[in-house]
């Protein structure tokens, strides 16, 4: 009897833990959950952080390529006009720029064009629109 009673016991025991387990399989608790949220949102932000500066690169990179464009545009719009100073509307009116070529930076500001002595250089104000400090983008001269 003893041992029928000890059978018995171990298999109440048994059962009683049964439903435990099974509740801790069904689904996650909220802490689980919340630290795979917390990962996500890691693993986001880094992706994006990564994205922002290739994308502020893709700005500055392109208003420099522009820049040249200008100063070829410039250059042959001066062989027809040795003297005087071109605007970027003349050089589209012109013809020298086509009227589908971008005549704003990639911040929508004007380019600036300036003839001096004889020499002309064409910028852009930068991503803070504020001409003359370290962020515009300079005519490049080899």
């Amino acid at each position: 009897m003893n041992t029928l009673r000890h059978r018995l016991d171990l298999a109440l025991r048994a059962l009683a833990r049964r439903p435990r387990t099974r509740r801790r399989m069904r689904g996650m608790t909220l802490v689980e959950i919340m630290i795979v949220v917390v990962i996500m949102g890691l693993i986001a932000s880094a992706v994006g952080i990564a994205v922002f500066d290739q994308a502020k690169k893709a700005r500055r990179d392109t208003a420099g390529q522009e820049v040249r464009t200008m100063e070829h545009a410039i250059e042959l719009w001066r062989q027809d006009h040795p003297t005087g100073c071109p605007t970027v509307e003349r050089l589209v009116s012109d013809g020298i720029l086509n009227r589908r070529q971008r005549t704003k930076d990639p911040w929508e500001n004007d380019y600036m064009i300036s003839c001096e002595n004889g020499e002309t250089s064409v910028h852009s104000k930068g991503p803070d629109a504020i001409d003359g400090n370290e962020d515009d983008i300079p005519t490049r001269r080899n």
